[in-house]
């Protein structure tokens, strides 16, 4: 089916075409106690088809996978190049027939015909369901075991088995398997007359990817700290201080401040505050900033990305200087040099855009307890929460959701929430202190105009000793 495909762009004079074919299955089942109040799953599949004629694309996409339906779907895309206002533009076309399973022709097929693509009809029913159902309801009795305090406990848990497969004009061809199990617990302690809750999430990735008895027993027991801790704390201070970000969750913030802005689309659009400053200097010597796809089994891996190209290691900012940014294709076309490994997209129905996978600093040298001895007054975020950020100015707040008091360079009691507020080219340069206990965070999802991605995040311990202005309510 793809040689059909693209025969059609000889006769339009488009310079490339592409294929993208998707078959996903979902579920997600959510647990209050030890009742599932709700469980639901489906299925899709569907193709885009994108077409690029210069610097302007066409794109088309259809859940009807009939020949005829794809070659029509194929020919709107096409025809939208002759439109100086096609640039990106999106065709949906209402088309009937009967639907072809597998109209990419790229991979090879198994005994029956199909194309092996790792597919199970076990993923999202039958076994899976059960399974699922059985640590929802074992979260109740976890939670209830920490104690009297408890008010309640709540758990989503979500799966994903997608197979992807891509193949263009070029001669490129792909596919893509993945597998995604992900359980976030709610928990409310305290009084019932001022309850407080916390959540807490773990993720896995991969084909074999099956959360069991003992994450589900480690993700409620942090839900019940983290909402402990936040039952007994004391108000935030305000103003500009000295802020640690503990290790894993504390990247959360870069990835917004800084990762955003080091994709390519934002620095094309010239909406990014790093626009023109490769080869500069960005941070302090030591400090190392990689996205990486390949790391095994983080929340943001992927084998390839989703215009084919293989997932790898991208250097950001090497001993503090800006060395590259973040490509996908279309923009890489026009810098010698630049190698694309982040287009990524929603699904079938998306077009691909430069997308972290997951965003890393990198481990230092100092002993993270020496970053805090050495830290006379301040605060420490163990956890934060959603925030926004400018990609133009690198202006950004964040919500921190698990803080403490720093004294005399000891941790002191728990803050209440309070928000982190700077610029993302600011906190880099004042970085002075980068920890060994490098770690992942949990499970993120991004949003990015109108695309929302699993991505993955970590770095060790990080002192920021100026910059960052914290909003909280002491008086």
């Amino acid at each position: 089916m793809s040689a059909s495909v693209f025969r059609e762009r000889r006769g339009r004079r488009a310079d490339f075409m592409e294929i993208f074919a998707e078959r996903v299955a979902t579920s997600a089942m959510t647990a209050r106690g030890d009742k599932i109040v709700d469980s639901v799953s489906g299925r899709e599949e569907g193709l885009g088809v994108r077409a690029r004629r210069g610097a302007t694309y066409g794109f088309g996409h259809t859940s009807d996978l009939a020949p005829a339906s794809v070659l029509e779907v194929t020919r709107q895309a096409l025809a939208s190049l002759a439109s100086p206002a096609s640039h990106r533009a999106t065709v949906v076309p209402e088309t009937g027939g009967a639907p072809a399973e597998y109209p990419v022709d790229c991979g090879p097929a198994d005994a029956s015909g199909r194309p092996e693509d790792g597919w199970t009809e076990e993923d999202g029913t039958g076994d899976t369901r059960l399974r699922h159902a059985g640590l929802l309801r074992s979260v109740a009795d976890l939670a209830g075991d920490g104690g009297d305090r408890l008010v309640s406990v709540s758990a989503v848990l979500r799966g994903e088995r997608r197979v992807v497969r891509i193949a263009d004009s070029a001669g490129g061809h792909a596919v893509h398997r993945t597998g995604r199990e992900r359980l976030a617990v709610t928990a409310v302690v305290g009084p019932r007359t001022e309850p407080v809750a916390a959540r807490a999430s773990i993720g896995l990735n991969g084909l074999g990817a099956r959360l069991g008895q003992a994450d589900v027993r480690a993700t409620v027991g942090e839900a019940l700290r983290r909402a402990r801790a936040r039952a007994s704390a004391s108000p935030a201070p305000v103003g500009e201080m000295p802020v640690i970000l503990a290790p894993g969750t504390g990247a959360v913030l870069i990835h917004e401040a800084c990762g955003h802005g080091l994709e390519a689309d934002h620095l094309a659009r010239r909406s990014s505050v790093f626009h023109g400053l490769l080869g500069r200097r960005l941070g302090p010597a030591g400090l190392t900033l990689v996205d990486d796809a390949s790391v095994d089994g983080a929340w943001g891996s992927y084998a390839y990305d989703d215009e084919g190209q293989p997932g790898r290691r991208t250097v950001l900012i090497e001993d503090g200087v800006l060395v590259d940014y973040l490509w996908d294709r279309s923009h890489a076309r026009a810098e010698p040099g630049a190698v694309p490994a982040n287009g990524r997209r929603q699904n079938y129905q998306c077009q691909p855009m430069p997308r972290m996978s997951n965003l890393l600093v990198l481990a230092g040298g100092t002993a993270p307890q020496d970053i805090i001895a050495d830290t006379p007054h301040g605060i420490y975020v163990a956890r934060l929460g959603d925030g926004r950020v400018n990609t133009a100015t690198g202006a950004f707040v964040f919500a921190a959701k698990e803080t403490y008091a720093i004294r005399r360079g000891r941790l002191c009691e728990p803050l209440a929430d309070c928000s982190l507020i700077g610029t993302g080219p600011e906190v880099l340069r004042e970085i002075d202190a980068i920890g060994t206990d490098f770690a992942l965070g949990p499970p993120g999802i991004c949003g990015k105009d109108g695309q929302a991605l699993p991505v993955g995040y970590g770095q060790p311990t990080l002192r920021v000793r100026r910059g960052l202005r914290v909003g909280g309510t002491a008086l």
